[in-house]
C-alpha cells in the first residue's frame, strides 16, 4: 500500500475505534483491518470522485418520483449550503466524503427542478378539431409515407385552451417545407401521448423536455404563408443547423439511392428516418443497430481518423516534426472535427457523451497524459446529468454509459496487468494483449457490451437479442474499416467536386453490411421477448453492476449480491385483469385462457402492442385471436372474464341495464343505474388517472394509475376542471350465482362476433 493509502488507512481506523470495554475477535479485527485497507486504497486510486455521477443521478431520481412539483429556492438553497459545508470540512477526511456526497444527490435534485423551470411552455389540454395554424417550420423529417414538420406556433384559430407554442405535427403526403420557412395549415391536435399504462415510458415527459406542447396530423395542404412577425432566434439557429445538415442528407442520398443512402446518411447526420422499418427490425435482431447510434464507437473513429491523418502528413516536414509538438496540433484538429461532427449528427445523449469524452482524451493527448480513465467516463457523465437531466430516465443514457463503463472497467483492469506479463510470448500478458487488440477483442467488447445493456434494453424494450456478438463480428468491421473512412474521405473531396465516386463506393459497403445483417437476424431464436421488470430490481441490478466496475479491490465484489438480488426483484409480478389506455378508447381484460382479449370495438394498436411486449406476448395488435370470445352487437361489447363472471363495455347508454345485470364487471363513460349490481369501472375518471391497470384482489380491484391521485408535475396532460367520479364503484347488490349463470347463457345467444 502506497504512502497516501496508508495514511487514509489510518485516518479511517481512527474514526472506527471500537468502543471501550467490547471485546473484539482477532478474526473480526483481521477483516476490519482489511476491509480499512481496501477502503484506503480504493480512495487513494480517486474512487470516491467516480461515485459523484452516482451521487448526482440519485438526486435525479429522487426529483422525478415526486409526487408534485418542488419549488425552485429549497434545493438550490439546500445544494450551495452542502457544498459551502464541505469546503468547511475539506480537512476532515470522512465528514467531507460525506458532505460531498450529500451536496451531489441534491445538486441532481437542483438540476431537475431547474431544467422543468428553463423548459415550462404551456402543454395542450385536450384533443382539438380542425385548427387553422400559422408557424415557422424548425424542422422537417421526410419520411416514406410523408413528412413530420416541427413547428413553432404564431396563430391558432380557434385558439385552444392552453395553446402550445411548439408541436410536431405529420403529414401523410410530401410537402415543400423547408427549415426556416413560414408556413400556413390545417390540423388536429392533441396533447403529448401519456404513457400506455403504468410505469412505461412516458412519452408525455420526453415530450415537455423537447419544448414540444402537442402532436397532430394534418388535414390538407401545407402552404407557404407571410408572416408580420420577426422569425426568431431561436427557429433561425435551428433553422440554420438543419439547413446544413439537410443539404448534407440530400448530397448522401443522391449519390447512394434507396436504402443503403438512408443508412449512410445516418451515420453522418444522425437522421434514421429513410430507413426501412423491416431494416431497422434485421439490425436489431442482429444486434447491429447501435451502430446507426452515433455514439462513441463513430466518434473515436472520425477522431481516430483524423488525428491519424495530421499526425502523419506533418510528419512528412521534418523541420516541423523535430521542432513543434505535432501530435497536440493534431489532437486539436481531432478535436475541431469530432466537435463539427457533434454539431452535424444533432448531439443526442450518447454523442454529447462521446464527444465529452474524446474531447478529454485528446486533451490529455496534447498535454503528453493519458485519459482513457473511468474519470472521463465520470466527467461525461456530470455534463450530460447537468444539462440534460431528464435524459437520465431514458434508455439511450442508460445503455450507452452502462455499456462504456463496462468496457472502460474491463480495459482499466486488464491492460495493466496485461502490460506487465507481456514480455513473455506464451504468458497470458501477451494474449491478453492480443485480445484487446484483435479481432477476439472486438468479439469480447461485443460481448462486455452487450452483457451490460441487456437489463436495460429488457426493461425499456421487453426484448433480448442473442446473436449481437456475432452480427457484430461480422459488420462493425465492414463500418469501422471501410464506410466510415470512405464517408470522411467524401466529405472532404465535396468542395472539390469529387465525393460521388467515394459516396458510391462507400454505399457497396453499406450493401454489404445489411446483407450480413439480414443474414445474422434469419438466424432463429435470436430474438426472445421477456415480460416487463419491476422498477426496483432494475435499480438494485444497476447499483451492484456500479460497485463492481467502479471498484478495483475485492471490494467491488460486494456488488455481486445487489446483482442477484436485483434479478430477483426483477419479476413485475401480478398480470393484470383489465387495461384502459390514456384515451379510455381502449379497454382489454383477461380471458379465461390467461390471455388478454381487445374488448372496445375501437383499439389503439399502439397501446396494445404495448400491452402484448409487456407480457411476453409474441401476437401483433392486429392478431385475430386478440378478438377471440369477444362478443359485439351495435350496443357494446362482451367477454368471459378470468375468475369467472362476464366483462362488459357498453357503447350506448340502453345496454347498461341490461349489462349491469348481467356482467360481473362494466367499463362505461355512462352513468349507470343506482342499482347496478356490477362493478362499475368509469371511464371519465381516465382524463384524471391517466392509462389504469386493475388487478383483482379477493374480488376486489386494486387501481394502478399512470397518473396517481395526489400527483401533479408539469408534463402531465392537463386534467379538467372540477371533480370526476370514481375510477372503480363498487356494486350495489350481488346477485345469485344462478342469475349470473343465466344470464350469461342469455347474453351469448344475443350478440355477435365481433368483426
Amino acid at each position: 500500500m502506497r504512502g497516501r493509502a496508508r495514511a487514509i488507512a489510518a485516518v479511517l481506523a481512527g474514526r472506527a475505534v471500537p468502543p471501550a470495554g467490547l471485546a473484539v475477535a482477532p478474526f473480526a479485527e483481521a477483516w476490519r483491518a482489511r476491509l480499512l485497507a481496501w477502503g484506503a486504497l480504493e480512495l487513494e486510486r480517486g474512487r470516491a470522485f467516480l461515485m459523484l455521477p452516482v451521487a448526482m443521478g440519485t438526486g435525479i431520481l429522487l426529483y422525478f418520483a415526486a409526487p408534485e412539483e418542488p419549488s425552485l429556492a429549497a434545493p438550490l438553497g439546500l445544494a450551495a449550503a452542502l457544498a459551502l459545508l464541505a469546503m468547511r470540512l475539506r480537512h476532515r477526511y470522512r465528514a467531507f466524503l460525506v458532505a460531498t456526497g450529500l451536496a451531489a444527490v441534491v445538486w441532481g435534485f437542483a438540476a431537475g427542478t431547474v431544467k422543468t423551470r428553463l423548459m415550462a411552455h404551456p402543454v395542450l389540454a385536450a384533443e382539438t378539431g380542425l385548427l387553422r395554424i400559422e408557424a415557422w417550420v424548425e424542422g422537417v423529417e421526410r419520411r416514406e409515407a410523408g413528412d413530420r414538420l416541427t413547428l413553432r406556433v404564431v396563430t391558432v384559430s380557434p385558439a385552444p385552451e392552453r395553446s402550445p407554442q411548439r408541436i410536431r405535427v405529420t403529414s401523410r403526403t410530401r410537402t415543400t417545407a423547408v427549415p426556416g420557412q413560414p408556413v400556413a395549415l390545417t390540423a388536429r391536435l392533441r396533447p403529448p401521448a401519456d404513457p400506455a399504462a403504468p410505469g412505461q415510458y412516458d412519452f408525455g415527459r420526453d415530450a415537455y423536455f423537447m419544448g414540444l406542447g402537442a402532436s397532430g396530423f394534418v388535414v390538407g395542404p401545407v402552404t407557404a404563408a407571410t408572416l408580420t412577425s420577426e422569425q426568431p432566434l431561436g427557429v433561425r439557429l435551428r433553422a440554420a443547423h438543419e439547413r446544413m445538415r439537410s443539404a448534407i442528407s440530400e448530397r448522401i442520398r443522391a449519390a447512394i439511392p434507396g436504402t443503403s443512402g438512408a443508412i449512410a446518411d445516418a451515420l453522418v447526420t444522425g437522421r434514421r428516418d429513410g430507413i426501412p422499418e423491416g431494416i431497422n427490425e434485421a439490425m436489431r435482431a442482429a444486434g447491429t443497430y447501435h451502430i446507426l447510434s452515433i455514439s462513441g464507437f463513430h466518434m473515436a473513429l472520425v477522431a481516430a481518423l483524423v488525428f491519424a491523418l495530421v499526425r502523419g502528413g506533418l510528419a512528412l516536414v521534418p523541420a516541423l516534426t523535430l521542432r513543434r509538438h505535432v501530435k497536440a496540433w493534431a489532437a486539436l484538429a481531432a478535436l475541431a472535427v469530432a466537435t463539427a461532427y457533434l454539431v452535424i449528427s444533432g448531439a443526442e445523449v450518447a454523442t454529447q457523451r462521446s464527444w465529452i469524452m474524446i474531447a478529454v482524451v485528446l486533451v490529455g493527448v496534447a498535454l503528453d497524459r493519458g485519459a482513457l480513465t473511468l474519470r472521463t467516463l465520470a466527467l461525461a457523465a456530470l455534463a450530460v446529468l447537468a444539462i440534460a437531466p431528464e435524459s437520465l430516465l431514458g434508455p439511450s443514457f442508460q445503455m450507452s454509459f452502462a455499456a462504456t463503463l463496462a468496457l472502460v472497467s474491463g480495459y482499466v483492469t486488464l491492460r495493466p496487468w496485461a502490460e506487465r506479463h507481456s514480455g513473455d510470448p506464451a504468458g497470458w500478458g501477451r494474449s491478453l494483449l492480443i485480445v484487446t487488440n484483435g479481432i477476439i477483442g472486438l468479439a469480447a467488447s461485443s460481448f462486455v457490451a452487450s452483457l451490460a445493456t441487456t437489463p436495460y434494453a429488457a426493461f425499456h424494450f421487453n426484448t433480448v437479442h442473442l446473436y449481437g456478438v456475432a452480427g457484430n463480428l461480422i459488420g462493425a468491421p465492414i463500418i469501422e474499416f471501410f464506410v466510415m473512412p470512405l464517408q470522411i474521405l467524401a466529405l472532404l473531396l465535396w468542395p472539390f467536386g469529387w465525393d460521388r465516386p467515394v459516396w458510391a463506393l462507400a454505399g457497396l459497403g453499406i450493401d454489404l453490411f445489411v446483407r450480413s445483417g439480414e443474414w445474422v437476424a434469419s438466424w432463429p431464436g435470436g430474438r426472445v421477448i421477456v415480460p416487463s421488470l419491476a422498477p426496483s430490481g432494475l435499480l438494485v441490478l444497476s447499483a451492484g453492476f456500479i460497485v463492481v466496475a467502479l471498484l478495483s479491490t475485492p471490494l467491488r465484489w460486494l456488488g455481486l449480491p445487489f446483482v442477484a438480488l436485483g434479478l430477483a426483484l426483477a419479476p413485475a409480478g401480478q398480470r393484470p385483469l383489465i387495461l384502459v389506455d390514456a384515451e379510455g378508447a381502449t379497454v382489454a381484460a383477461r380471458a379465461p385462457d390467461g390471455r388478454l382479449r381487445v374488448v372496445s370495438a375501437r383499439g389503439n394498436r399502439f397501446a396494445v402492442q404495448r400491452w402484448l411486449t409487456a407480457e411476453a406476448d409474441g401476437r401483433s395488435a392486429v392478431d385475430e385471436s386478440l378478438q377471440q370470445g369477444v362478443r359485439c352487437d351495435p350496443l357494446g361489447c362482451a367477454m368471459p372474464l378470468a375468475g369467472g363472471g362476464r366483462i362488459a363495455v357498453p357503447r350506448h347508454p340502453d345496454a347498461l341495464a341490461d349489462d349491469c345485470r348481467e356482467a360481473r364487471i362494466v367499463v362505461t363513460r355512462h352513468d349507470p343505474p343506482e342499482a347496478c349490481a356490477a362493478v362499475i369501472v368509469d371511464l371519465r375518471a381516465i382524463a384524471r388517472t391517466g392509462a389504469v391497470r386493475l388487478h383483482e384482489n379477493a374480488g376486489a380491484l386494486r387501481v394502478e394509475a399512470a397518473r396517481p391521485d395526489g400527483t401533479d408535475r408539469p408534463w402531465f396532460r392537463p386534467r379538467p376542471p372540477g371533480t370526476t367520479p370514481v375510477l372503480v364503484r363498487a356494486p350495489a347488490r350481488t346477485p345469485p350465482a344462478t342469475q349470473k349463470a343465466s344470464a350469461t347463457d342469455e347474453i351469448e345467444d344475443d350478440v355477435e362476433p365481433a368483426q
